[in-house]
């Protein structure tokens, strides 16, 4: 995440704060025909709902639309745990200022600072990693009889540890390949139904098993050979993990 922007409906800015230092900055005079691409996206949509997305080549602009407000974020990313940051974000400042917003139609500039601690504690949650958590679930992996495995923390799917030791030839797509298991997940919450399991064909020689758990989600890979012996290890690991978090 690189920074947020907040602003009344009519274009008035109440809020802002930028992670990456001089991001602002750079990007001043992009300010000044923003709010139009704001407003024609969101008349585009006629919905008032979910996230209009524009790639501006180095940064994505994630534009989400309140009962008061706009937030405008600016981000690497598009995804699904960036679209999560920003509707909660956009909710807790209006839940925060509903009534100040409604009443005022002027306002001083420190009015929203105190949002900063709200902020703050929300992009912690986006960033963090429950260590204790990923430790226990990386040595069930490691008594596991096969080595090459991809994990991804819930509820955002980001990839927080990779391990690749047998499989050399795959070891360089390992990120493609966490990234396609990410994309398959959050589809299938987008339409209403969370997946738990995944199974797919990696080329020829190649076999991907994807297992949701609670906090985490475990993506196997073993040689197609293995197929069989592999069904059994997942059933095993998953009883483990199963019995230590639950």
């Amino acid at each position: 995440m690189i920074g947020v922007n907040i602003t009344t409906k009519n274009g008035i800015l109440l809020f802002t704060h930028f992670f990456i230092p001089g991001f602002s900055d750079v990007d001043e005079d992009l300010r000044a025909g923003l709010m139009t691409a704001v407003l024609n996206a969101v008349q585009e949509t006629h919905s008032g709902t979910g996230i209009k997305t524009i790639d501006q080549g180095r940064y994505f602009v994630h534009i989400v639309e309140g009962e008061l407000t706009y937030g405008i974020f600016f981000s690497h990313e598009n995804d699904l745990k960036v679209h999560n940051f920003a509707n909660t974000t956009l909710q807790g400042f209006e839940f925060f200022f509903n009534k100040k917003i409604k009443k005022s139609i002027s306002f001083n500039n420190d009015e929203f600072i105190k949002f900063q601690d709200f902020l703050t504690k929300k992009y912690s949650d986006l960033i963090s990693i429950d260590v204790v958590s990923l430790s226990k679930i990386i040595e069930i992996m490691e008594e596991s009889i096969f080595s090459d495995y991809i994990i991804l923390e819930k509820p955002n799917f980001h990839q927080v540890f990779t391990h690749i030791s047998s499989l050399p030839g795959i070891h360089k797509h390992a990120n493609q390949i966490a990234s396609m298991c990410k994309s398959l997940l959050e589809a299938s919450l987008m339409i209403g139904h969370e997946t738990t399991k995944i199974e797919f064909n990696l080329g020829e020689n190649y076999y991907v098993f994807v297992d949701c758990f609670v906090k985490y989600v475990v993506i196997l890979i073993v040689q197609k050979k293995e197929q069989s012996k592999a069904i059994k290890e997942i059933v095993r690991i998953h009883n483990i993990i199963e019995l230590h978090f639950y």
